[in-house]
This record gives structure tokens, sequence and C-alpha cells, in this order.
């Protein structure tokens, strides 16, 4: 079983969500959804038919290539075939004897004589179609009929005798242009070829149509008049190719149209059809095909696609794609129904405009026309806003004033807040939002935003003038600067104005996010041993995948804490508050008798897997972390054999001799000793040779750019060969995606660990995954 397939098993088995969707994204797939619906109810009454014939008018025009002119039309301005004028049928048959004479590979009479003329003009045409022999060919001409059906108009016998026949088909709609003919037709009783198969060379009588490709110049093909044979005056040779004699268009007919002419000769079609034939057929994509793949790159673009900006130049992109797609398939030969398509584009832009058009309302109030605070948090939250302050001003009595005055007038007295508040900034964007009028100061000193918000306190003591009334302002402040999370810096503003007072604290500062983070890592230094003994602090387990196997070798332990008040926590943010408050050990004991018993557990279960736990360099300066380790594995009954500890932080060690004293140790008790994160930081090369490891660990850093660095993957490779070298063993961590995995097997490294083989995990999950993973592997 290869590691990629054991990726897809696992993926498959354990169901792991998708990461979080982009903000809105739900919205827009909804969007999406209605266009694509739009669209398909549009393509199953095919109501965008029209559309798609004139992208294919245009599309002929694109781009244009040479006939192959083995194709020469005989065009002939009379009604030849009318038994009232014999002396078409005379030169008929003289320009046969010409054409024989000059040596014609083959001549089809797209005309017909079903009528008697005069009994000499019948003879002359009949022994002239009969001295070409088998290089004549008739055409049978069907026509469309809507209530009795197709009526065939045919050379009658006395004429045409045994020569072979072959059939023409109008096919045009109701626009005039034709745009597939049949390979063949049943003309009484009998299959017959089409005129424009036999044109090309196939007699084969197969079923179905093809589509004709227009991309010819209609002045590019060879075209000589049926007066002109006669005198003699033909400037085009014919000798060797095929001669097409058929009706002149005229300016009466309106049904035959070829893309770039009004009208053209009714033979033009079939010719098209032929040169269409020879080339290749035209290959057709249909709507429904466009229609989805269109709808799964937008998908693709909804889901995947964070940035706004991005979005739109995909969208852009997508809408240039169609013209693009229209002179490709002139070049390469294939013609498609984009209509649907670009009506599902078209929708989903009219339906986000209309959802933004929404947002905007509820962003925006709809009496003042000022924007909500909602509208600054969403800024915010872009960060539109790198530095500075958000200042909140609370108008005291605002509710009061809003009860007294008439409806009419409410907006007003909030107009004439904002204009006083823009008195010495006309441009400042302010925000509204009942008692609270809120905006971004670009300031960064303290000091002089709070004489600025003093000058606009002065501004109000002036009462304000709404509808003949004067009204008193009351108005403090407060003000937030702009760090860490900004729209949790605008609720802490927000929070201070409401606290603000006119008399004792008109202007109240929110405490920083830095002394929130100061006071909260004393909180946390203070419930560490809380936090372990009411279950906050557990472990997870990541596997380790053999990437020969595709199995799971081992897995390591890593430390959470989930808060009840603030949720996770990072584990470097406790870890450090850990050292700080000198309870590393106790930390580090935690995380050896949790995960000893999980391994023991998992042995007694039938897995014989290693435990991987991280032990940090600062407890390698004595034998308390060998006395740790000891209690763990007494109390569990964990066999150390399976045991891996991972060095950490090995720049901090500050004896080697006495590291490796306490290493040894370790090892005698049957541990084996890992190097974590080699290649970054300070874990060197001299702390490699001069401790007893038995393991390297390769940091993320290159693991996770080894597909788009040449560079990173040179390092890999280099750690992977050294450790084959040392014979020691060598562990790849941070395999994000299929093409590294690959990567590192190639190189032979042999233990993989990342997101792409699998998560960290609690225990019941990793039982759950060792189980599934053995029973997968014996039915495979």
């Amino acid at each position: 079983m290869t590691t990629v397939r054991s990726l897809d098993r696992i993926t498959r088995i354990l169901r792991r969500p998708m990461s979080r969707l982009p903000a809105g994204a739900a919205q827009r797939v909804k969007d999406l959804l209605v266009s694509a619906l739009i669209a398909f109810v549009l393509f199953v009454g095919t109501m965008l038919s029209p559309i798609d014939q004139l992208s294919w008018v245009l599309q002929s025009r694109l781009a244009t290539h040479e006939p192959s002119g083995d194709i020469v039309f005989v065009s002939t301005d009379s009604d030849i075939t009318h038994s009232a004028q014999p002396e078409g049928r005379t030169e008929l048959a003289a320009a046969l004897r010409a054409l024989a004479d000059q040596d014609v590979a083959r001549v089809y009479i797209d005309l017909a004589f079903p009528t008697r003329s005069t009994n000499q003009a019948d003879r002359e045409l009949a022994e002239a179609i009969a001295s070409l022999g088998p290089r004549v060919i008739l055409v049978d001409q069907l026509e469309r009929k809507v209530t009795s059906g197709d009526r065939t108009l045919q050379t009658m016998p006395e004429i045409a005798g045994d020569t072979r026949r072959v059939v023409s088909r109008d096919t045009s709609n109701w626009t005039g242009f034709t745009w597939h003919r049949d390979y063949a037709h049943e003309v009484d009783g009998k299959r017959l070829p089409s005129l424009a198969a036999s044109l090309a060379g196939i007699e084969d009588l197969r079923s179905g149509d093809f589509w004709i490709d227009y991309a010819i110049d209609s002045q590019d093909i060879a075209h000589i008049e049926l007066a002109d044979i006669l005198s003699g005056n033909v400037n085009t040779p014919v000798a060797g190719r095929i001669a097409l004699i058929g009706k002149e268009a005229s300016s009466t007919q309106i049904r035959t149209r070829a893309p770039g002419n009004f009208v053209v000769p009714e033979s033009y079609i079939d010719i098209y059809g032929a040169e269409t034939l020879k080339t290749g057929q035209l290959e057709f994509v249909g709507g429904f095909q466009s229609l989805t793949f269109y709808f799964i790159i937008c998908l693709g673009v909804v889901l995947f696609v964070r940035s706004l900006r991005k979005r739109r130049l995909a969208y852009l992109l997508l809408a240039g794609s169609f013209p693009a797609v229209l002179l490709i398939g002139n070049i390469e030969g294939f013609r498609a129904e984009l209509s649907y398509p670009a009506t599902l584009l078209c929708m989903y832009v009219l339906l986000r405009s209309r959802s933004r058009w929404k947002d905007r309302l509820a962003l925006v109030d709809d009496e003042t026309g000022l924007p909500k605070l909602r509208a600054l948090e969403v800024e915010l939250g872009q960060d539109m806003y790198a530095r500075g302050h958000i200042v909140v001003a609370r108008i005291h009595g605002y509710e009061h004033v809003f009860k007294t005055l008439p409806r009419v007038d409410r907006a007003k007295y909030t107009l004439k807040l904002v204009e006083r508040l823009r008195t010495t900034n006309t441009d400042r964007v302010l925000y509204s939002e009942g008692h609270h009028i809120a905006w971004h100061s670009a300031e960064d000193d303290r000091e002089q935003l709070a004489d600025h918000l003093d000058g606009l306190r002065a501004l109000f003591a002036a009462p304000i003038y709404v509808a003949g009334s004067s009204i008193d302002v009351g108005i403090s402040f407060g003000v937030a600067r702009l760090d860490g999370d900004p729209p949790a810096r605008l609720a802490a503003a927000v929070a201070v104005a409401e606290e603000s007072s006119e008399a004792l604290e008109p202007i109240k500062i929110a405490e920083s996010n830095s002394r929130f983070d100061e006071l909260w890592d004393l909180s946390l230094r203070a419930r560490i041993d809380e936090a372990m003994e009411a279950g906050e602090i557990f472990c997870v387990y990541q596997p380790k995948i053999d990437t020969r196997s595709g199995t799971m070798t081992g897995v390591e332990a890593l430390v959470r804490w989930k808060d009840p008040v603030r949720g996770f926590i990072p584990p470097m943010n406790f870890i450090a508050q850990c050292e700080k408050a000198g309870r590393m050990e106790a930390l580090t004991e935690f995380v050896f008798r949790t995960a000893c018993a999980a391994g023991r557990l998992m042995h007694f279960r039938g897995r014989s897997l290693t435990m991987s736990i991280n032990v940090s360099a600062t407890l390698l300066s004595d034998m308390k972390v060998v006395s740790l380790m000891k209690n763990a594995l007494h109390s569990t009954g964990f066999d150390p054999r399976f045991l891996v500890l991972e060095v950490t932080e090995t720049s901090r060690i500050g004896d080697l001799q006495t590291a490796e004293l306490v290493l040894n140790e370790l090892k005698s008790m049957g541990a084996r000793i890992s190097i974590d994160d080699f290649g970054v930081g300070e874990t060197n090369f001299e702390t490699f040779f001069a401790l007893p490891f038995d393991e390297v660990k390769i940091d993320r850093l290159f693991v996770a750019n080894m597909v788009k660095s040449d560079k990173a993957k040179a390092i890999v490779g280099s750690i992977v060969k050294m450790g084959k070298e040392a014979r020691i063993g060598v562990v790849a961590e941070g395999a994000e995606d299929t093409e590294t995995v690959k990567l590192l097997t190639e190189m032979g490294c042999t233990h993989v660990q990342g997101y792409i083989l699998a998560r960290p995990m609690l225990l019941e999950k990793i039982m759950e995954f060792s189980s599934l993973e053995e029973n997968s592997a014996a039915k495979a």
C-alpha cells in the first residue's frame, strides 16, 4: 500500500473537516447557486440560442484560414432548370463537355431537372452527363415542408440515367444560418450520402451530423461563372479539381447566410461543410458542459479565495475568458455554447451587487445617511487602520432629546452634532449609532489627542439649535489605542466611553492590550496547578506515519490548555509562564504521566506504538528529569523501549557535559533521544555531535517549503542523508501536502508528521484512528 493511498484512506475514514471558509462565503455560495439555477433553467428552455449563434458568427470572423482549393464553384445566374428555358439545358451540356475536356476530377450538379423541356435539350444534357461517366454526380434536393414533410426534388430519369446521386437538404434555422449538416439522408427507402460528405470524400453512409466551420472567407472559395466556361474565358484551372455547379445567390434570397455575408449561394454551405470535414470535424461543447465547468471554477474562487481584490480579479479573468475561448475555438476547431456560463457570471455579479447594497444599508443609518459603528468594526477587521486611536464620543442626554424632538428633526440633531465634531477636520469620517459617535484618529501621541478632545469639548459649550429650539449638549470621550485585535479595541473604546463622566473624567483611556496581557499572564502563572487538576491542561497526540508502509508507528504527545474564559491558549504562551513561575518540572511530570499512561493503554489494545514526549533543554542541567521519568514509568507500567524524548530548545543547554550525563542516564533506562527542530535557531551541529541522539527531527520550516524552494529541499535531503550515514532515525515534521510526502519518500525519509497525514487528536480519537488504520490495512 502506497503512502498516497493511505492518505486518501485515512482522510475518507476520519472525514476531517475543511478549513474555515472565508468570511461571507456562505452568502456568496448561495448567490452562485441561485445564478446557476437561473442559467440552467434558461439552458433547458434553449432561450439563449440566438446569443450563442451571434457569438459563433463573431467567432468565425475572429480568424480565418485558407480553403483546401480542391473545390471550384460554378455559378449560373439564370434559372436553367426551368422547362420553359431549353437553352439553359443546352448551355449546361456544353459546359459539362468543356469541363470534361479540361480533365475535371468530378462534377456535382446541384441543380434538379424534374420536368421535360424540348427533346433536343433534354437529349443533349443526358448525353453530356453520360459522357462524364462516374465523374458526374447529381444532387437530389430535399425541400423542407412544415405540414407534409420533406419533398424530394430530383432530375428526371430520362436525363439522369444511372448517374450516381447524393442529397442536399436545407437545415438553416430562423436566423438564416446553417450550423450543421447530416452525413447521409434517406430518400425513397434508399440511403444516400449528403453533398457535403461526398465532396469531402466520405461515402460510408454513417449516421449523425457534423458541425460546420465558417472560418473561411467566402471570397477565398474558387468561383467561376458558367458563361465564362462557355466562352473559354476561364482564369481558374479546374483540372484535377471538383466542380460544383449551382445557382448564384440572388438579392431576394434571404434564408441562406454565412457569417460575414448577408447571402451566399446555397451550394456554399455544402462547400463549407466539406472543407470542415477535410480539416477535421469541428468539436462542440454544449451549454451544460460549459455551464458546469464555469460553475466549478466560480465555486472554487468563492470558497477558497479570501481576498476581495483577488476574487474580483478572478471574475474579470473569467469574463475575459469568453472572447478568448471563441478565438481559441476558431483556431483549434471547437464551438461552445457560452451564453449560459456568461449568464451565470452576470447573474452572480448582479446578486452580489444586491447583497453588497443590502450590506451597505445595514451599515448605514437610513435617516442620517451616516455609517454605523458596525461599519467601523468591519473596516477595523479588514486592517484598514494600522495605527492611531479609536475615539468614541458619548452624547449625554441623547435619548431624552430624541424623545422630545419631532421625528423629522431627530436626524437634524444628529447631523448638527456631527457637523460640530468635524469643525477641526472636515474630512473626518464619523460613525454614529445611538448616543455614540466614533472615528479613527491617526494621532499616536496620547497627550496631543487628549488636548484635541478637550478642544472639541469646548466647542460643545455653546448649544445646538434645532427647529428653533436651543439644546445643550454634554459630551465625553472614550479612547483606545489600536494594538492587538482592532475590533476589540473599538469595544474597549465604547466601554470606557460609557464609564466616562462629564464632571469627573470626560476623557477616559482604555487599558492597552499589552497591559491586559500582562495581567493575564500573571493570572496564568497562578492558575497552572489548578488547571492541571481541573483537566484544562491536557495532552493531544499527533501520529507519526511510516512512509514505506503508510501505517502509524508512533505518536507525539503535545500539551494543550483550554481556559474556560479565554479559550485555547497557545502552548508557547503558557509554557513560557510555566518557566517564569518555576512550574516547568510540574508540567513535565504531568505530561510524562499522562503520555505514558496513554502509551500503556495503546499497547494494551495491541498496538506497539512509540510515544514521543518533548523535554525542555532547561531540564538537562541536573538529574531531576531522570527521577520524573522513572516515577512516570513506574506508576504507569509503560515499556521505556517505546519512549522517545524530544529535546527542545537545545540552544538553552548551559553545560553540554552535564546534559550528556543526563541523556545517557535516560538512555540507560531504555528511552531513545531525539533532537527537535533541527536546522533552525541554535540547534547546531556541535550540540548534535556532543550529545547521544538517536534521532533527528527536521524542522517544519524546511519541510513545509520543500515543494516551492529548491534550497529547502536540498537542506532536507542533506539532513536525511546525514541521518542515514550516522545510522540514526530521521523524522520530518510539517508535511502539509501530498507532494511533500512524495518528495520525502523519494529521499528515503521513513517517518513523517504533518496535517496532511493527521492532525493532533485526543486519546479517544487516536485509539479510533489506530483501530481504523489497522482494520483497513488488514482488509487491503
